[in-house]
């Protein structure tokens, strides 16, 4: 029987401390997002993410207690540049809501030509970003574990925004450290070790788990290869990918044509990042040293922001080539073609209940609708100060490329193209 669509769930709250100005801006398995300003203001805008408790436990597969786990670590990481911040929660019997920054650039994927990438001083930009982002997160203990394109979303001015904490955990606190077994994440972007956490686990191996803070570290070396090359270096990193295979033979200097596109001087760089031993991957210590990260970038101010949005964003329109009578071939019609079997894995919208190490704020086994409160809960809020992140519909293979970056701000026009795109992974 199919998923009950959200539209047909029961009315939102009606005493809400802010009001709605749009219809879903965004949707997932369990979730809808709208914007939102404050009860007598017309700024700032912000974004409020809606689940459906009863219907997340029942379609969605998780608990509420996995709900509140998301809202305690993105809310215990704090203010930063380059993290969608958290402004409030509040719940009923029925609905929870997250109000949070809106970033009205769309999210990074979007901005990614098809085998292609974008220009290396932007790809430089971004990683920058997002290595301050991240490195920020893993000093409050906080991994992430679901870093990818789509999960990192731009703000008006074209400053990068890493958003979406359904997978994160807290691998560090209070000085003490714990591995995670929870197979989870997007295929390609996922370290290896979590694929072999995984079967360790089914195995009852002894010690069996990762590192949250390092398979992030994988994953935006991955980022990073996408940036510059405009699809992933693997589906997944298993044998049964002839490129990881490859990469791994090899050790690290594959043949692969994707691998030939790439500046030579970012190399060392990604192999450092993805490599398959643990101990000897990069530390975001030893990435801030590399020659590649410290190059002198015209789009990077000092405090680490976009110097010249303008530009920006008139150079990545002048690199994106838009096919209009280009027909969408049978793999980007089709569904995403993971080899893996994702009845094991927990995604974004988990798919299946997710089990971790036993840890504060850690994910509980499933609970059954009925374990849902049942009163009413108030919730008294403060609003936020001005903010600006969209959180657009992730569901499509074929790709909608908008300029709503910086249009807003900067009188852009607001075009919208279909393109071949690399495949987007958020089930």
């Amino acid at each position: 029987m199919a998923a009950v669509p959200l539209s047909q769930l029961d009315p939102l709250p009606r005493d809400l401390p802010f009001r709605i100005i749009s219809k879903t801006i965004g949707r997932g398995a369990y979730a809808s997002i709208k914007k939102a300003i404050p009860p007598v203001d017309s700024t700032p805008v912000f974004a409020v993410k809606f689940i459906h408790k009863a219907y997340a436990v029942k379609h969605g597969r998780i608990s509420a207690k996995q709900i509140a786990m998301e809202v305690s670590l993105h809310s215990h990481i704090g203010k930063h540049p380059n993290i969608i911040e958290w402004f409030a929660t509040g719940e009923d019997a029925v609905w929870k809501w997250i109000a949070m920054e809106y970033a009205e650039g769309g999210d990074l994927f979007d901005k990614i030509e098809a085998d292609v990438g974008i220009k290396e001083d932007i790809a430089h930009f971004y990683f920058t970003q997002l290595v301050s982002g991240v490195s920020y997160m893993h000093r409050k203990g906080v991994g992430h574990r679901d870093i990818k394109p789509e999960n990192i979303l731009l703000s008006a001015s074209g400053d990068l925004k890493i958003a979406d904490f359904g997978l994160a955990t807290l691998f560090e606190y209070n000085g003490a450290r714990k591995l995670s077994t929870t197979m989870c994440g997007s295929p390609p972007y996922i370290a290896p070790e979590v694929i072999s956490c995984s079967r360790n686990t089914q195995t009852k191996t002894k010690g069996a788990g990762y590192a949250a803070n390092m398979v992030d570290i994988w994953s935006c070396g991955v980022v990073l290869f996408v940036l510059l090359v405009g699809n992933t270096p693997w589906d997944q990193p298993t044998a049964e990918s002839w490129e990881f295979d490859e990469y791994i033979k090899s050790n690290g200097r594959s043949s692969d044509e994707l691998w030939k596109k790439l500046p030579a001087s970012v190399l060392s760089l990604l192999r450092g990042m993805m490599n398959v031993d643990v101990p000897k991957r990069f530390s975001f210590e030893q990435i801030k040293r590399h020659p590649w990260y410290t190059r002198k970038n015209p789009l990077l101010t000092k405090d680490g922001k976009m110097s010249d949005p303008l530009g920006l964003a008139t150079q990545m329109l002048a690199n994106l080539r838009i096919d209009f009578e280009q027909k969408p071939s049978a793999s980007q019609l089709s569904q995403d073609a993971m080899q893996l079997d994702s009845r094991n894995f927990s995604f974004t919208q988990p798919e299946n209940p997710v089990m971790d190490m036993q840890f504060d704020w850690e994910r509980p086994p499933r609970i059954l609708p009925t374990s849902q409160p049942t009163e009413a809960i108030t919730c008294n809020v403060q609003l936020p100060s001005p903010v600006t992140s969209d959180h657009g519909d992730t569901n499509t293979r074929r790709r909608t490329f908008h300029v709503s970056i910086f249009s807003q701000s900067h009188r852009l026009p607001a075009t919208y193209a279909t393109c071949s795109s690399i495949p987007r992974y958020s089930p």
